[in-house]
């Protein structure tokens, strides 16, 4: 049976520290598969300067260039209205009918979950992977007591945030190393995130 990982995110703009726990959630389970699922631009998070969803999907493409077993799914980006994370998983359910599917997340969205409103049909039909930080807020309480499958896996903080890339960004700093190479020059070529969010 093929597992298969779903990393939602914003992913504004994806940097080596995503790509870092993609590869930390398929090695942890043993996954065949993890997908970066980047967020329709409907989504609440999404209050400021913000690239494009097409622009995020394709800046995330670039950044699983040789990393295997990581990919991209484009669900959200092209969906025309604001889909349910149930409606993600049942349409990979119809790309990979027998797999076992795992939601990835780090500590903070894995607090919020139980309170999702999809969290009864999604806990029925997903495993969870959920990174815990050095220093973070533990292992969530109310995730551990709701009855879902849940695996939490050890890592230590890297430091790295999209809200710090873009900073720099907007800066006009020209090194930026928390960012892959092929991003940053798509940034550039594509006049992402100039002059913005100062």
């Amino acid at each position: 049976m093929k597992k298969i990982g779903l990393f939602f995110g914003c992913f504004d703009p994806v940097h080596r520290g995503h790509i870092r726990a993609a590869e930390t959630f398929r090695a942890a389970a043993d996954l065949d598969q993890v997908l970066l699922v980047p967020a329709n631009t409907q989504y609440r998070k999404f209050f400021g300067p913000s690239a494009g969803g097409v622009h995020r999907l394709n800046m995330c493409v670039l950044a699983v260039g040789g990393h295997e077993g990581i990919d991209v799914c484009d669900f959200e980006v092209r969906s025309p209205q604001l889909p349910y994370t149930t409606d993600t998983v049942k349409y990979i359910r119809t790309r990979f009918p027998d797999a076992e599917i795992f939601l990835c997340a780090g500590e903070d969205t894995a607090n919020a979950l139980p309170r999702w409103a999809c969290f009864p049909e999604l806990r029925e039909c997903v495993a969870f992977l959920v990174i815990s930080r050095a220093g973070g807020p533990g292992h969530p309480a109310e995730l551990s007591r709701s009855g879902a499958k849940v695996l939490y896996i050890d890592a230590e903080k890297d430091g790295i945030s999209s809200t710090a890339v873009r900073r720099k960004l907007w800066a006009g700093e020209r090194m930026i190393p928390e960012l892959d190479e092929n991003v940053l020059c798509y940034i550039r070529e594509n006049s992402l995130y100039s002059n913005q969010g100062k």
